[in-house]
């Protein structure tokens, strides 16, 4: 497993920091547009994550005590789940066409704040914001625990060291860049970029000089 975070707040604050949680760790390209700004691309859609995550959160059984919707992110895959498996009155049959509210209250908050559309249309709309992505389909399982497993792409053979490369370049044109705007200019994602230059560091071609804002970095010499 690449990370894992615990969030103890609100709902709402819940939904909000898995979603980022997640965003930092997927791989992003980025496509020029013929404006200042370019177009994310991320590996997995961002809509279809976020309708997996408040999924997770209506349909829950809240009555299972010590259990917690879980994200897990590996480097083949993205897995959410949510205690109390199918709803009581939804079948496997059924799943995906017909919708049962297992929390209301829930449901109905999410809905008037817009974080919900449509009551039962969230799969069909994971699936095929997936499709119309090239992403390869959802995967489900049903048992005590609902699971959502979304198949991340193959990383091409040299992703890692071409990675790096193009950020000791990066550096040596701009020795104060932040690792934002190298993940910008690569194409992958802050998160990726921290490992990276991690590594760099341990291998001791980076060095970093000075805090994190106002710093810079030095590339030692061999």
């Amino acid at each position: 497993m690449l990370n894992r975070k615990d969030y103890t707040q609100d709902i709402i604050t819940n939904i909000n920091n898995a979603l980022h949680f997640i965003k930092q760790e997927l791989r992003v390209k980025y496509e020029m547009t013929g404006t200042a700004r370019r177009k994310e691309i991320y590996e997995l859609p961002l809509d279809a994550i976020r309708e997996a995550v408040v999924n997770a959160v209506v349909h829950r059984d809240y009555f299972l005590a010590g259990s917690h919707t879980v994200i897990e992110i590996f480097d083949e895959r993205v897995e959410i789940s949510n205690p109390g498996g199918l709803p009581k009155g939804l079948s496997k049959k059924d799943f995906g066409k017909k919708a049962v509210r297992r929390n209301q209250i829930i449901a109905s908050l999410l809905h008037r704040i817009d974080f919900v559309e449509n009551m039962g249309t969230g799969i069909n709309k994971i699936r095929t914001l997936l499709k119309k992505s090239g992403a390869a389909p959802p995967q489900f399982e049903f048992g005590d625990f609902f699971t959502i497993t979304f198949l991340r792409k193959e990383r091409e053979p040299g992703t890692e060291e071409k990675s790096s490369e193009k950020i000791i370049k990066l550096i040596k044109e701009n020795p104060e860049t932040s690792a934002e705007s190298l993940a910008q200019m690569i194409g992958i994602s802050p998160r990726a970029v921290e490992k990276h230059l991690a590594k760099l560091k341990q291998k001791g071609i980076l060095k970093r000089i000075g805090p994190a804002k106002g710093g810079y970095w030095e590339i030692e010499e061999r």
